[in-house]
């Protein structure tokens, strides 16, 4: 908690992330130069989760992510078998990881964050959407459904679900300030970076509250705003987006049926008037395989067989339902299929990296374990690259993230037949070179045959379930790609991991805080920050495609 740092650090901290809400508020437009990250807020944060990271290398030289068909066994651990590891933060083996990696859990369901209000539940999507220096700034969702706000001013004062951002400091390696940033929503699921440094939180429902209706996307920049939803971008069953840099067109990914008589579930795009601003117009698309309309994607394996697309529009993105939330208009999806739209199962997590979009379908594939499809805006085509031979391998993948050396993180969700092994837990898994490998095993178990039940001195709360086949969730990488941070959604709990990554060779290990290369002064970024002000006073218009 902030109470942790000196008054220096705390006022420097506040002045960090009102510096960093400002920047998110300014206005954005893609590069017109060849580096599509030139625009980019936080050029760093947004290549996090890309190649660039680990000292130039491109995610087109890892086969796997090119379309590798070779699938067929899961190749054990990529750094070595897993064994239990104890957390820094409780003492306990809540997690097995390779050797030589350690981790600390931090923000549990119940913890009170720094106004003393206590952590909400179901934490899910997540992302890294400022870095300052020292400072890194988290946004991350709670999965909660309809119930009480847990903060002021929120967009339905009949859900609990919504955001909380998270600081960490990588000087001491420790989180130091929770706070809320959004709330009055459903079911914040997964969502998407922006490069204009904000995090789009999407629903995943299409209920409604207290007289609001959800199934909506918002934008939470480092200190939150105002929660309006971005109608504009869909009403539907909202799981992960990712936002390209050279357009600054918005992909998203549906987990349905969404509405009653929805049958599958598509893959959009919103195409927006002013690429930046999401609320000011644009177009609502649906993918369409070119020549085969209402393709049937469910089953498809990864044969490497490359399918050529087009985009179909929705025109009603927010149809009009009665008193009683029943439609008086077809569904988008309806819309998308009746345009020829592809149908997908449950497609969710979905990133941008090397210009591409990597997504997943969780319960699709031959047997119904797991899909992971790479869409190419540039040539328009789509393909599968992975799809899980066997649940034992692979079982229903839901987050992704891409990550420093360009192979595919992928987060394990139990929510399909048959279940995971006995006594055993859900893993992030590496996805290389067409193999996937284990990284870490969730050993969350606080029954009197595990680890007992353990309380929390910061809540009071008691944990005593069996939580190792609940989903890993939210996985990112920090900029220097020495930190990973993920979630497990229930009991709730955040943790930071790190330890001999395979990428670490690129850079050299530790900063020189006070000097050197790592060097970071509030007063230049200040006047950096002014000086590119000054710069757009002459033109304030918004880019226009």
């Amino acid at each position: 908690m902030t109470d942790t740092l000196s008054r220096k650090e705390r006022e420097e901290l506040e002045a960090v992330l009102r510096l960093a809400q400002e920047q998110s508020q300014a206005g954005w437009r893609p590069s017109t130069d060849r580096d599509p990250f030139a625009t980019c807020v936080d050029r760093r944060a947004f290549l996090r989760g890309g190649a660039a990271l680990a000292g130039g290398l491109a995610l087109a030289s890892f086969p796997g992510l090119a379309g590798s068909a070779r699938a067929a066994k899961n190749d054990g651990p990529a750094y070595g078998p897993l064994h239990p590891a104890y957390d820094e933060a409780t003492g306990l083996p809540l997690l097995h990881l390779p050797l030589g990696f350690r981790y600390f859990s931090y923000g549990w369901t119940g913890d009170p964050l720094d106004d003393r209000t206590p952590t909400p539940a179901l934490h899910d999507g997540m992302a890294i959407i400022r870095e300052f220096g020292r400072w890194l700034v988290l946004c991350r969702n709670h999965e909660v459904g309809p119930g009480s706000p847990f903060t002021s001013h929120p967009y339905s004062t009949g859900a609990g679900g919504g955001t909380t951002n998270l600081v960490f400091d990588l000087k001491t390696e420790r989180f130091v300030s929770a706070y809320a940033t959004l709330s009055g929503t459903v079911r914040n699921c997964a969502g998407g970076l922006t490069p204009w440094g904000t995090w789009l939180t999407c629903e995943e429902t299409t209920t409604a509250t207290a007289g609001k209706p959800h199934g909506y996307v918002y934008d939470v920049g480092p200190l939150g705003g105002s929660p309006i939803p971005l109608k504009r971008l869909g009403r539907f069953s909202h799981e992960a987006v990712a936002v390209d840099p050279r357009t600054g067109i918005v992909y998203e990914t549906e987990d349905g049926p969404s509405w009653p008589g929805d049958d599958a579930s598509g893959f959009y795009r919103f195409v927006p008037r002013f690429p930046g601003s999401l609320n000011e117009g644009g177009r609502l698309q649906m993918l369409k395989i070119k020549g085969q309309p209402q393709f049937d994607a469910r089953k498809l394996g990864a044969t490497g067989q490359i399918y050529h697309v087009e985009w179909v529009d929705v025109s009603i993105p927010d149809p009009k339902v009665d008193a009683n939330n029943n439609l008086l208009e077809p569904s988008p999806f309806k819309q998308g299929l009746a345009g020829g739209g592809a149908l997908f199962q449950r497609p969710e997590g979905c990133w941008y990296g090397d210009e591409k979009i990597y997504f997943l379908s969780t319960d699709g594939g031959p047997v119904s374990e797991g899909q992971v499809f790479v869409y190419d805006p540039k040539r328009e085509t789509l393909k599968v690259i992975y799809a899980s031979p066997d649940y034992k391998v692979l079982e229903n993948p839901d987050n992704l993230v891409v990550t420093p050396d360009g192979s595919l993180l992928l987060c394990e969700d139990n929510s399909g037949t048959p279940p995971g092994p006995p006594n055993a837990g859900e893993r992030l898994l590496f996805l290389r070179d067409g193999q996937i490998s284990e990284f870490a095993l969730n050993a969350l178990n606080f029954t009197p045959s595990g680890l007992g039940s353990y309380q929390r001195s910061q809540s009071g709360v008691t944990f005593s379930n069996d939580y190792r086949q609940q989903e890993w969730a939210g996985a990112h990488f920090s900029p220097d790609g020495e930190w990973l941070f993920v979630n497990i959604q229930t009991p709730g709990v955040t943790f930071a991991i790190t330890g001999p990554w395979g990428w670490r060779n690129n850079r050299r290990r530790g900063r020189d805080w006070e000097g050197g290369e790592e060097h970071w002064n509030w007063d230049d970024e200040q006047k950096r920050w002014e000086d590119e002000q000054k710069k757009k006073d002459n033109d304030r218009r918004f880019w226009r495609p």
